[in-house]
């Protein structure tokens, strides 16, 4: 399965270091905080919503960061919320809008 990485990012992050089973990069998406502003865990909200596709990963993945980047509401803070709101909001954006 192909996977969206740090190389495919636009936006620049922080980059802290997580251990492989911290729940902000890791599990099942819940309650768990998230940090738009972090890499890894950027990477992971696009990695699981990636995860079950067979192709296009690359434009999926990028959309995806946009959305987080350019769009996530500042009051969702959590994991599952931020997954619940891209899935809503999907059909909202193309990537070129501002």
């Amino acid at each position: 399965m192909e996977s969206f990485n740090k190389s495919n990012l636009v936006y620049t992050y922080n980059w802290a270091l997580y251990e492989k089973d911290d729940p902000r990069i890791s599990g099942i998406p819940d309650a768990t905080a998230f940090n738009r502003k972090e890499g890894q865990e950027v990477l992971y909200i696009i990695n699981c919503l990636t995860d079950h596709l067979a192709y296009g990963v690359d434009s999926f993945g990028n959309k995806i960061e946009k959305l987080l980047h350019d769009r996530l509401p500042e009051e969702i803070d959590t994991q599952g919320d931020t997954i619940a709101w891209i899935k809503k909001n999907w059909t909202k954006f193309t990537v070129g809008q501002s």
